[in-house]
């Protein structure tokens, strides 16, 4: 995280969607960290992507996202606009985890906390240990 300013923003954020649970269609992995990037950078990490993953009112299938987005894996479509990020991630990074609840594209996506990790979870968000993460991304 490039400025202290966005950790405080991170942060703040996370308190007010603590309690938001995940809702299909409504406030998925991908809208709970495209919403954090935007309070910590000002901008989604991902803008150009919502409403796009979604065909008459449904997730679409893998195959379907992979015409429409133009990669074979979630890890790939991510490292096109973030930068991968081996070991450790800072705080505020995105992260993937085949460790909690994974939805539709086989990963959840959350936010580095530095131990922990921040996903959504059927009640609001949840924290996991870091080591269960299977990537990480910042911004390039």
């Amino acid at each position: 995280m490039a400025d202290n300013g966005a950790a405080d923003r991170l942060n703040a954020y996370l308190a007010q969607v603590r309690h938001r649970p995940f809702a299909w269609h409504a406030w998925d992995c991908l809208q709970f960290t495209n919403e954090a990037w935007r309070a910590m950078h000002g901008q989604g990490w991902a803008d150009d992507w919502l409403g796009r993953y979604t065909a008459g009112g449904l997730y679409m299938r893998r195959d379907a996202l992979r015409a429409e987005f133009g990669f074979q894996t979630i890890q790939e479509a991510i490292a096109s606009k973030l930068e991968p990020v081996a070991g450790i991630p800072p705080r505020g990074a995105l992260v993937a985890s085949d460790q909690v609840r994974a939805w539709v594209i086989g990963l959840g996506l959350g936010l580095a906390l530095g131990k922990r990790a921040a996903f959504l979870g059927k009640s609001g968000v949840i924290t996991v240990p870091i080591n269960t993460i299977c990537g990480a991304w910042r911004e390039k």
